[in-house]
């Protein structure tokens, strides 16, 4: 259950985003407003071009707004550099892709555990936390496998270890089933709930699947660079 008597995690006031394509300015997203909860599973839906993965950029401070601001446990992204706000998001935030992004060199072992090494934890710490992590989404087993040797249910798996193992605030997932068959899929789905109830980390899934939000606790829709509640 949301506790929403604690400070959000991650809010946005006010925000907006224009591009010029020529000689005009397109609005993507227009005053959006929203606070997110430890612990909080929400989705966000819309239509293909809604600026759905505009948002989510936004929200991982990997762009910056036109207008309007986005905190992240308590800290402005416009308020900080470039490197700062790398580090900010090595501490505070996890992501997960439609197409995981493991590093095809390395290990399952070794990409779960790569935002610690980054961090500068040392290899055998970062390796046993990751490790923690891996047993956790169950698949421990496939520790020393690289990713070309797993099934796209385990690359995923392994990408969600990857995002929570430094212990994020706030985990961002952009159609995290999109690229897996309906039974894996529903297991992403279980893992989910399940991890952000045993974390607290908060989640937001941006996704096309309806049945995936629906399994969230709260569903939001862009639309018209609005973010509305979902009806």
């Amino acid at each position: 259950m949301t506790d929403t008597s604690q400070q959000p995690v991650l809010t946005c006031q006010g925000l907006r985003k224009t591009y010029t394509e020529g000689p005009q300015e397109v609005t993507v997203l227009d005053g959006i407003d929203l606070e997110v909860f430890s612990g909080e599973r929400l989705a966000v839906v819309g239509s293909s071009g809604s600026g759905k993965t505009t948002l989510l950029n936004l929200l991982g401070g990997l762009d910056l707004a036109t207008a309007g601001q986005v905190s992240l446990a308590g800290k402005d992204y416009a308020s900080m550099n470039e490197k700062q706000r790398g580090h900010w998001r090595n501490h505070k935030l996890g992501f997960v892709y439609q197409f995981h992004h493991l590093l095809p060199e390395f290990t399952a072992l070794e990409n779960a555990a790569m935002p610690l090494l980054i961090r500068g934890v040392k290899m055998a710490q970062a390796k046993r936390e990751a490790m923690q992590l891996l047993t956790r989404v169950k698949v421990e087993q496939r520790a020393s496998h690289k990713p070309a040797e797993l099934s796209g249910g385990e690359r995923q798996r392994v990408a969600l270890a990857r995002a929570l193992v430094a212990k994020p605030a706030c985990v961002l997932l952009d159609e995290p089933t999109g690229n897996l068959d309906q039974h894996t899929g529903e297991e992403v789905q279980e893992l989910i709930r399940e991890l952000a109830e045993d974390s607290g980390t908060a989640f937001i899934v941006v996704t096309h699947d309806l049945q995936l939000a629906q399994k969230q606790q709260r569903i939001l829709k862009l639309e018209n660079g609005q973010l509305l509640e979902a009806t």
